[in-house]
């Protein structure tokens, strides 16, 4: 997957950036945190080890983002939902991966 123009703002390298504010991220941190499956007790990926104050900024967004959201008529929510499903449809492939 990491090979792929669709995903380079959301993977660095072998490490996947964290969403706020409309963009991919790296922490400031410098730090990541594997993901290991249990059963097979390999690392499957790894994801960015936020700050503290990265997280805290990361709430206030997602705040301030569901208040704009649920000003937005149903009919418009419904229309964005179903063009994120059609995109997740188109690149289901290398998501996959």
């Amino acid at each position: 997957m990491a090979g792929s123009d669709i995903f380079a703002e959301i993977i660095d390298g072998d490490v996947f950036n964290y969403y706020s504010d409309g963009q991919w991220n790296k922490s400031s941190s410098g730090k990541y945190v594997p993901i290991i499956n249990p059963t097979t007790r390999k690392t499957h990926f790894k994801v960015q080890a936020c700050t503290q104050e990265e997280v805290n900024k990361v709430i206030e967004s997602a705040k301030t983002a569901q208040k704009l959201w649920a000003k937005t008529p149903l009919w418009k929510r419904a229309e964005l939902l179903h063009k994120a499903a059609a995109i997740l449809k188109e690149h289901k492939a290398p998501i996959a991966e």
